[in-house]
């Protein structure tokens, strides 16, 4: 009796201290559409997914990332080493999963949706005011 008590005891205390990974917490954001091609077909990926998989809290992050189209399929998916002075930044100033998001967009040269309407409202205005 007293091994059938340990034994349910000891799964419940490792199911309470598992990691459930529906539970992970990912920083979504629009993104201004990527053309992606996976598969022989062409998607437009529209939102990115970034979840910091490695700290070593000293020099280095792992950052993965997923582009999604619209219907939320992922199109395309990879880690990113975050090192040096992009690290520092990281690690030094607040608002982490921002700052991911912000660093995995930068290595992949992928804007959001509202700095392209930005620049694409600065370049209109410009281009009346020369006229």
């Amino acid at each position: 009796m007293k091994q059938v008590l340990f034994v349910v005891f000891m799964g419940m205390a490792f199911s309470l201290n598992a990691q459930d990974s529906s539970k992970v917490t990912q920083k979504k954001r629009p993104i201004d559409k990527v053309k992606i091609w996976k598969d022989g077909k062409m998607y437009d990926a529209d939102d990115i997914n970034v979840v910091c998989v490695y700290d070593n809290f000293e020099s280095m992050a792992r950052l993965y990332y997923e582009l999604r189209d619209s219907v939320g399929t992922i199109v395309a998916n990879g880690n990113l080493p975050i090192v040096g002075k992009d690290y520092e930044d990281y690690s030094e100033k607040p608002n982490h999963p921002d700052r991911a998001v912000l660093l995995t967009m930068k290595y992949l040269n992928i804007q959001t949706r509202a700095a392209r309407q930005a620049i694409q409202q600065k370049a209109a205005a410009a281009k009346v005011s020369t006229n």
